[in-house]
């Protein structure tokens, strides 16, 4: 459960797990369409794609328990455009992660390409496969992936900046044990 000032074990565990996914996909969503056909491209494109439908999976999860689990009030120290801001930042990074992996799994659907969640399940076509669709899906897949980028350099700057040069608790939010040093 969080408190009035921190994020609750539930809301960091989202947050951190997120983290670690992106941190693994983001550099394999990269490499893999230069590789060469083979064994170890299939595997990447399997593992991107997986990993792209549990982070599709864990933002769905972590929206429904931000509405049971309200963040706590914003930190003391922030004026309102940086409150705005931070809002907007949020706002912006969900949506990302809700729509890119959503394109992701258009832009394989609608290509004809099985796909299968770490080879263990195979997950519904619920589209025909259309090639101009599919070249749609994939232009605003990879474009989106600009956005995550841009957002995600933008949310930790300002975590950093609230804490290396602001000196206030808006890191410690999501990091209570740096409260504790």
């Amino acid at each position: 459960m969080g408190s009035e000032t921190h994020y609750g074990a539930g809301a960091r565990a989202f947050h951190w797990l997120t983290v670690a996914l992106l941190l693994v996909i983001m550099p394999i969503g990269l490499v893999m369409g230069r590789l060469p056909r083979g064994l170890l491209q299939d595997t990447l494109f399997v593992t991107h794609e997986s990993l792209g439908l549990s982070v599709l999976a864990l933002t769905l999860l972590r929206l429904f328990w931000r509405l049971a689990h309200p963040a706590p009030a914003p930190d003391a120290d922030l004026a309102p455009l940086e409150r705005r801001a931070s809002r907007s930042v949020h706002a912006a990074l969900y949506l990302v992660l809700l729509v890119t992996p959503l394109t992701g799994y258009l832009f394989v659907s609608f290509r004809g390409i099985a796909l299968h969640y770490f080879g263990l399940v195979e997950v519904p076509e619920l589209v025909a496969k259309d090639k101009p669709l599919s070249n749609l899906a994939l232009f605003v897949h990879t474009s989106l992936q600009w956005a995550i980028y841009a957002l995600a350099a933008l949310h930790v700057a300002a975590a950093l900046h609230h804490h290396f040069v602001r000196r206030n608790g808006v890191l410690r939010r999501m990091l209570p044990s740096l409260a504790r040093r």
